[in-house]
């Protein structure tokens, strides 16, 4: 149990001393906007983005 309650400890310290650096804060926002905008734009996997467009050249233009 003392243990884990020391993992914890060092844990939140090292989260502290992370949310205080610019450079991390900066990295993590960035992470962020790319898996919402990966999640937006229904990407799951890497070159996921071309398979989206390729999927979308193949369905059929609707007729007017």
């Amino acid at each position: 149990m003392m243990i884990q309650q020391a993992l914890h400890t060092k844990k939140l310290e090292m989260l502290q001393r992370q949310i205080n650096d610019e450079t991390y804060l900066h990295a993590a926002i960035q992470r962020l906007a790319l898996v919402l905008s990966n999640e937006l734009m229904n990407i799951t996997t890497e070159g996921g983005k071309n398979e989206w467009r390729r999927k979308r050249r193949k369905q059929p233009q609707e007729q007017i």
